[in-house]
């Protein structure tokens, strides 16, 4: 006959198993990289920044965002609005190529952000859009109008 050499764990060991070990982290004292970013709005209701799966970070900066590439250390212009409107909002898409943009008009612009080219508008409140998220290729812009 056959015998067997496996032996049961423990209770205690068999835990061992099923958690992660915690690994300790090492956080540097000095910054890796520091961004200049004149004309933040200083506004708790706004959400200026955005980093994407792709590793690019989206800053609206007045009537501007800028991309800026952790992988390359580039920063690119994405678009100006103009002296009409400001940018009170950004989120990436999930995977990372598209950029939506809330305006204070209470537009939200779609950019094809690999690209640089702009896809479309949407005028979808009355007030500034202070928030935009995504689910799939679904956009949901969030504003003060409650539209």
């Amino acid at each position: 006959g056959g015998s067997s050499s496996l032996l049961p764990l423990s209770p205690a060991r068999d835990s061992d198993l099923m958690t992660p070990r915690k690994v300790k982290r090492k956080i540097p004292k000095v910054p890796f990289k520091v961004l200049d970013a004149p004309a933040l709005q200083d506004d708790f209701y706004l959400n200026l920044v955005d980093w994407s799966s792709q590793n690019v970070l989206a800053v609206g900066l007045g009537s501007s965002v800028y991309l800026w590439s952790a992988c390359t250390s580039r920063v690119t212009k994405l678009c100006d609005l103009g002296r009409d409107d400001l940018v009170t909002s950004v989120a990436w898409t999930q995977r990372g190529g598209h950029l939506a943009v809330g305006t204070n008009t209470g537009r939200v612009r779609l950019w094809d952000a690999t690209r640089c080219k702009h896809v479309r508008d949407v005028q979808s409140h009355g007030a500034r859009v202070g928030t935009l998220a995504w689910n799939g290729s679904l956009g949901a812009p969030g504003s003060r109008d409650r539209r």
